[in-house]
């Protein structure tokens, strides 16, 4: 077992002094108090301690029209008789959260940060320089993503970063005539095509696949033949793993549809959704960690049991519980349950990989990389069969750069990487070292070649990898064998159970994405309604335009 894994804590005795206090529905919460007990509030939606999240992206159906967060009539209030716990303040917390609340149930949320809702969105902000994305950073599937829709209404700058890339190797710029990407996109191609045909087929990883299919491929040069497998290692940069462990039966590949980098700040987003929950200040619990949820109970409630770093416990009676902790957490087995989630739900999440996708902020006191360009993409060369990687070197990875002069105006590049790489990276705290790491990526992207770089004023790396309410990655993938569908067709099976789940695991269209967090907070409200018998007022419905 880990050592995240949590046993049961067992009802206040007697002999405990306990705080109790009422929550809107009437609920009576049990609080165990040690002598030097405080309680933690809400300070803020971001934290400065760098931390990220990533997208990917699949295809969904029409644009879903977003209802604005509204508070509960006094009416409701008053009729309510029902309340929910909702584990984590991310964004499908949040919504779900929002969504209950709409309908006159009472909600509280218990976060596990301290300091901090938003989850995997963290957003900093320093006085004269734009907000930086530590997590989340891009919509993805822009014509079809229902958030897209709050960029006017909130006055987000915002900037599509899809223009032209360059491509660099080892040796410099790659010019015109490279083709190995395009081989690799033809290979992507032929991977949907080939599992369209053969459902069934066994899975393979990425680099398995590709290599054989190059290896086969009759009309490509020698070149293309070695460098396509490396030309596919930029979805590593997307996925958040390698191809060697990376599913080819679920592919996510280079998407069409365009992506939209949120320069003004995903915590605008988070803010929006959390407006109406912040009015009642009991309604977000900050550092409360929840150990085990006990929702087996013959009379229809559940018990959540949380525990805040200084050992105060507390107990939280409702009538169900939504958890939206990231799937590593579920993989590490973080929150206990009594009795044990539904055996399919359980297979489901064994049956789905959690990645690690990194970034690193390097700002310089000028800018000496080509300015016009949104991105610049590095492959690595070739390695003959069987010959190690040279771990030591940043020019063994392949590394997507983001240009954030041309995004934002700051004399700033964001390298993305990928696992088993992130992992290194986010443990170095040395500045120094992790510089001279990335140097040899900076000298190439120069376009003076014969000048020294300019002086380094700050490099910052994400931190989630390390990060317990992260669950020590980034967001979900699949790996070789698993297969997503799993979970989410669990999760339907038991959409009339009191004990509901939510995040960007919890659905295969938009997976991985903020977009996708955000629905399956919406199905999880919509489910704990009908369990409750409530009727849901209609308004999270698919269309193109707002709702009133």
């Amino acid at each position: 077992m880990s050592t995240l894994s949590i046993s049961v804590h067992g009802a206040l005795n007697q002999n405990q002094e306990v705080n109790r206090h009422r929550i809107p529905n009437g609920v009576i919460v049990g609080a165990q108090m040690p002598n030097n007990s405080h309680s933690a509030k809400l300070s803020a939606v971001n934290a400065t301690r760098p931390e990220k999240t990533a997208i990917i992206a699949s295809a969904t159906a029409d644009r879903a029209a977003i209802v604005p967060p509204t508070t509960p009539t006094s009416q409701q209030q008053a009729s309510s008789q029902r309340h929910v716990v909702v584990v984590g303040a991310g964004i499908s917390g949040l919504r779900a959260a929002s969504v209950l609340q709409r309908h006159g149930v009472a909600v509280t949320i218990l976060e596990g940060r301290p300091d901090r809702i938003g989850g995997r969105i963290s957003t900093t902000r320093e006085p004269g320089k734009a907000a930086k994305d530590i997590g989340a950073a891009w919509m993805h599937e822009t014509s079809q993503n229902k958030l897209v829709q709050l960029i006017p209404k909130l006055g987000i700058e915002y900037y599509y970063d899809d223009g032209a890339a360059l491509y660099y190797t080892r040796d410099g710029r790659a010019g015109s005539q490279f083709k190995a990407k395009k081989v690799a996109d033809e290979f992507a191609d032929y991977v949907e095509h080939f599992y369209t045909a053969n459902p069934n087929a066994a899975d393979r990883s990425v680099k398995a696949f590709v290599d054989e299919f190059v290896e086969k491929h009759p009309l490509i040069t020698a070149s293309e033949r070695k460098w396509a497998p490396q030309a596919t290692r930029e979805v590593e940069l997307w996925i958040g793993t390698s191809i060697e462990q990376a599913s080819s039966k679920h592919l996510s590949y280079f998407l069409t549809e365009r992506n939209l980098y949120m320069k003004g700040g995903y915590d605008k987003i988070v803010n929006w959704t959390a407006e109406p929950l912040l009015k009642n200040p009991d309604t977000i619990r900050l550092g409360e960690v929840v150990k085990h949820i006990s929702w087996g109970t013959t009379d229809g409630s559940v018990t959540v049991h949380s525990q805040k770093e200084t050992g105060q416990k507390s107990t939280w009676a409702a009538d169900a519980v939504l958890v939206t902790v990231p799937l590593g957490c579920l993989h590490r087995d973080a929150i206990s349950f009594s009795p044990p989630m539904p055996a399919s739900i359980q297979a489901g999440i064994r049956s789905f990989s959690y990645g690690a996708l990194g970034k690193v902020f390097v700002e310089f006191s000028e800018v000496f990389w080509p300015k016009d360009n949104d991105q610049f993409i590095y492959y690595p060369a070739p390695l003959a069969p069987g010959t190690p990687i040279d771990d030591s070197s940043i020019l063994s990875y392949a590394t997507v750069t983001s240009n954030l002069w041309i995004m934002s105006g700051t004399k700033e590049l964001c390298i993305q990487i990928a696992e088993p790489l992130t992992q290194r990276i986010e443990a170095i705290s040395d500045k120094a070292v992790l510089f001279a790491f990335f140097e040899p990526l900076f000298k190439l992207m120069r376009t003076e070649p014969y000048k020294d770089l300019p002086d380094l004023l700050s490099i910052e790396t994400t931190h989630w990898t390390t990060d317990r309410f992260a669950g020590y990655g980034s967001y979900s993938v699949e790996k070789t064998g698993d297969d997503a569908s799993m979970l989410v067709n669990a999760l339907d099976e038991h959409r009339g159970s009191r004990l509901q789940f939510a995040g960007e695991h919890c659905i295969q269209t938009g997976n991985g994405c903020v977009h996708g967090a955000f629905e399956t907070g919406e199905i999880a409200a919509r489910n704990l309604l009908a369990v409750f018998g409530k009727d849901w007022d209609g308004l999270d419905t698919t269309a193109r335009s707002v709702s009133p």
